[in-house]
């Protein structure tokens, strides 16, 4: 199969990265946060189903073989097998879609600011439970 992208233009980058997001929206949480450590880390694949990055939908790398409608090659998987798209542009849409699914007033969840995470919000309130215990007496 012949691919139809000779070379790079804006138009093409559009559509592959207008597919991205809608192939992220698919993606479980596990899925999400394993190929934004792997994107950090430089070990997404390239050209193969094997662990690039449409195939940590269901939660690792390898998990999935098909995009959300069915397709071995969409065009964001053309793009980033041509290595036309880079890691950092994929971890920003990642990170855009695990920030999306933030309820509204909730503390993010970034790697970065693990000060902020859920865990770390609910050690904080439990330790303001626990200054508040009233003893009879």
């Amino acid at each position: 199969m012949r691919d139809t992208f000779q070379g790079y233009s804006e138009a093409p980058r559009k559509d592959a990265l207008r597919e991205l997001k809608a192939e992220l929206q698919e993606f479980s949480h596990d899925g999400l946060t394993a190929l934004r450590e792997d994107l950090v880390r430089g070990a997404v694949v390239r050209g193969s189903w094997s662990g690039c990055v449409v195939s940590y939908k269901r939660g690792a790398p390898g998990s999935s073989r098909r995009d959300r409608l069915g397709r071995a090659r969409n065009a964001f998987t053309v793009l980033w097998d041509n290595g036309w798209l880079t890691d950092e542009e994929v971890a920003s849409l990642v990170e855009g879609e695990l920030e999306r699914r933030v309820p509204a007033g909730a503390p993010s969840a970034s790697p970065e600011r693990p000060e902020n995470s859920p865990v770390a919000a609910g050690e904080a309130a439990g330790q303001a439970a626990e200054a508040r215990v009233w003893i009879p007496g």
